[in-house]
């Protein structure tokens, strides 16, 4: 479980039933594919503590951000994408802190972090919560765990083990054969470190690309049979 049982509390005047709303946020994930699903979720609520803690964030908006952040993703995923997850995550997300009766400046502030936490959508994140959750959100795609699922993602959609004798990367299309880690890298995953918002965030984004580049490296020269 992410939420420890302790943490169902009062914060500045109102009850904040983090159970409650992990066990609602749980329930979006039923379907959900290997590379977004519940895992990623806990991995983002961790993550976002440790960068919250040391940036002096409001942790309580940045939890409840961080369990709602994509509930609607497995829904966006299965329209092929005909929709923002982080847009729709968002107002489904005040619908569902409204109905437990939290606070409106409260609930306004989960929301911004939800709806900016996206990478490929315009809405840039304003407050320092919201820095935080899309910091920990595209920490995922990086390291050791970013490379994992990548590869689960090229599973899915039947793409090759590796692909750096393509010319040209950048013309190569998603969800098809060369959807590959290398492509995934060469195209988004080597940039998210100068598109952090946070001290912490760039740090630790640093440190996760230098070992993708590495690991990248090590698999050309084995794929190409070289020592």
């Amino acid at each position: 479980m992410t939420v420890k049982k302790e943490e169902n509390r009062i914060s500045n005047g109102v009850k904040i039933p983090f159970q409650k709303i992990e066990k609602i946020a749980i329930s979006r994930f039923r379907s959900a594919l290997s590379c977004h699903d519940w895992d990623h979720v806990e991995r983002v609520y961790n993550l976002s503590q440790i960068i919250g803690k040391k940036e002096k964030a409001d942790m309580d908006i940045i939890k409840v951000a961080a369990l709602l952040h994509d509930i609607k993703r497995s829904e966006e995923m299965l329209s092929g994408g005909k929709f923002c997850h982080a847009l729709k995550g968002a107002k489904e997300a005040e619908k569902i802190l409204r109905s437990l009766d939290l606070e409106k400046k409260f609930i306004a502030a989960v929301k911004h972090c939800i709806e900016a936490h996206r990478f490929r959508n315009n809405i840039q994140p304003v407050s320092l919560e919201a820095k935080v959750l899309s910091d920990a959100d595209k920490l995922d795609a990086l390291g050791a765990v970013g490379v994992g699922r990548a590869f689960l993602w090229s599973g899915k959609v039947g793409a090759r083990l590796h692909n750096s004798d393509i010319k040209d990367i950048f013309i190569t299309e998603a969800h098809g054969k060369e959807d590959t880690l290398y492509r995934e890298f060469m195209v988004k995953l080597r940039r998210l470190k100068d598109k952090m918002f946070t001290k912490t965030g760039r740090k630790i984004a640093q440190e996760r690309t230098v070992f993708m580049k590495n690991f990248l490296k090590r698999l050309d020269n084995e794929v190409k049979g070289k020592l």
